[in-house]
C-alpha cells in the first residue's frame, strides 16, 4: 500500500519536472537557433564589407594598352580631356630634351594641334611589356597657325616619334619620348637639312 501511494504521489511531480526540463531544452534550442540566424547574416555582411574595398580597388582600371590607345586617340578629338584622364598629375616626364614639366607637355601639344589645319595623329605600332607600352606614332597637318612662335607658312609638316608610357592604375605615371623634333621645326620654318629655305606649299 505504501509503495503504491508513493508511486501515485510522486509520478505527477516527476512528469511535471520532466515537462519543465523538456520545455527548457526546447526554449534553449529555439533561442540558440534565433541567435545563429541573426549572427550568420551579420557575419556575412561584415565579411562582404571587408572585401568590398579591396575588390573595388582591383577593378575598373583600364589595361596599359587600353590607356595608351585611348590617350593617343584623344589627339584626334578632345586632347585636353584625354590628357587629364590618362596622364597622372604626378607624372615623371622624359621629353625630347630631357625631363620636362607635365604642364609644358600638354601646352606644347595643344599649340601644335591648334596651328596645324587638318591635324591627324596616327598610331603605327604599339608593343606591351608588363606595365609599359611602346607607341610608334606620327602626326601631320598644314601649318596655318603660329607654332612655337613660328608664323604660319602653309606648308605640309609631319612629326614622328616613339614614346614609352608606364601605366599604373589606369594612368601613365612615367613617359619617355624620342622623335625628329628638330626636323619638324625645320619644316615649320621652311628649312631643309642644310639650313636653306624651301618653297612654301601652294
Amino acid at each position: 500500500m505504501t509503495s503504491k501511494k508513493n508511486l501515485a504521489t510522486t509520478t505527477p511531480a516527476s512528469a511535471a519536472a520532466r515537462r519543465r526540463r523538456v520545455i527548457g531544452m526546447v526554449t534553449g534550442i529555439a533561442v540558440a537557433a534565433a541567435l545563429t540566424a541573426t549572427a550568420v547574416p551579420a557575419m556575412a555582411q561584415s565579411q562582404d564589407s571587408q572585401k568590398a574595398p579591396s575588390e573595388q580597388s582591383a577593378q575598373h582600371y583600364l589595361s596599359p594598352l587600353q590607356v595608351t590607345s585611348a590617350y593617343y586617340a584623344s589627339y584626334n578629338g578632345d586632347l585636353a580631356a584625354g590628357f587629364n584622364r590618362y596622364i597622372s598629375k604626378d607624372l615623371v616626364l622624359h621629353g625630347f630634351n630631357g625631363p620636362e614639366r607635365r604642364a609644358d607637355w600638354i601646352k606644347g601639344d595643344l599649340n601644335i594641334k591648334a596651328g596645324l589645319k587638318g591635324f591627324k595623329m596616327t598610331v603605327l605600332d604599339q608593343i606591351v611589356e608588363g606595365d609599359k607600352v611602346v607607341t610608334r606614332w606620327s602626326f601631320e597637318g598644314v601649318h596655318t597657325g603660329t607654332v612655337f612662335g613660328i608664323p604660319a607658312s602653309g606648308r605640309d609638316v609631319t612629326l614622328s616619334g616613339i614614346s614609352i608610357d608606364r601605366v599604373i592604375h589606369g594612368q601613365s605615371v612615367e613617359h619617355w619620348s624620342e622623335g625628329n623634333f628638330g626636323r619638324f621645326l625645320d619644316e615649320l620654318r621652311g628649312e631643309d637639312a642644310s639650313g636653306s629655305a624651301t618653297p612654301s606649299a601652294e
